[in-house]
């Protein structure tokens, strides 16, 4: 397995996602009610949420003392008022080393904060996207292969990457995607099946990284908020050929997000935290038994 991240390896392989410079930093502190508002509008208008969600997960990246997988440092506060993207894509940048061959799923409609965390990867690269929809945007500058098909039914050979990205897309599996897709192809796996598939595309002690909206259980059509009892029952069947590593978050209204208890969660809502997003997440690392 490759090394973990060290903070100056962080540091040196660094590519700014915004361009902005550092005077545009999120502060150490709860948001004033002039700051709450001018982020309030951001939101609204779009680009201003990805870039400050950007613009968290480099301040993260910059400040904190990680070691991956055994300890993410987020800043305090942290993604105030921000989706639940901020701790995703942290993880995900976390996971990567150079080189690596990693699988994204689910990455037509990624949005500008994702693309902007590919853009940060360092050298070389070997990123390959799928999703059963066709892309909103231009994959070849970020991906060198974009495949349109099912996870649940892969068109690569077995163990083939050493990094596969499940970035809030579990909790769309097997829901209805017609807004993504037409007719047959809405409901075109199982969680299940995409699990599977997934372990049989990774290599001997390579990383499965999964990230969904976690509370009490919700069904909102289109996409489902896990709780214990479906989470577990997702990952039991995973135990026996691979170790899973659990980390959970909630965010509050003034800290922002904080790694959590997961019986902490156990009544949390989708809606709860009025953060244009999840208020609570779970991510799963599952890295595949070296035989």
């Amino acid at each position: 397995m490759a090394p973990r991240h060290s903070t100056a390896r962080i540091g040196d392989a660094w590519v700014d996602w915004t361009g902005g410079d550092d005077a545009e930093r999120v502060p150490d502190r709860g948001p004033t009610p002039v700051e709450w508002l001018a982020r309030f509008l951001r939101r609204k208008l779009g680009p201003g949420l990805q870039q400050e969600i950007a613009r968290e997960c480099q301040r993260a990246l910059r400040e904190g003392r990680h070691d991956f997988p055994t300890h993410v440092d987020l800043p305090s506060p942290y993604g105030t008022y921000l989706p639940e993207r901020v701790v995703e894509l942290l993880l995900a940048r976390l996971s990567y080393e150079p080189g690596m061959k990693v699988l994204d799923v689910g990455h037509a409609n990624g949005m500008e904060c994702h693309r902007a965390m590919l853009r940060s990867l360092p050298g070389p690269h070997h990123l390959t996207g799928i999703d059963i929809a066709q892309p909103a945007y231009d994959t070849s500058a970020y991906y060198l292969r974009s495949v349109q098909a099912s996870i649940g039914a892969a068109p690569f050979g077995g163990k083939m990457f050493d990094l596969i990205w499940c970035i809030s897309s579990l909790e769309h599996i097997g829901m209805d995607n017609s807004g993504y897709v037409q007719k047959n192809a809405a409901r075109e796996t199982t969680p299940e099946a995409a699990l599977s598939e997934m372990m049989r595309l990774l290599r001997p002690g390579g990383r499965l990284l999964i990230t969904v909206p976690y509370g009490r259980y919700e069904d909102h059509g289109w996409f489902r908020t896990f709780d214990e009892a479906h989470l577990q029952r997702l990952l039991e069947p995973l135990r026996p050929r691979a170790t899973i590593q659990e980390f959970y978050y909630e965010h509050r209204r003034r800290s922002g997000w904080k790694a959590v208890e997961p019986a902490l969660l156990r009544t949390v809502g989708y809606r709860d935290q009025g953060n244009a997003g999840a208020a609570a997440l779970a991510a799963v690392l599952v890295t595949r038994a070296a035989r």
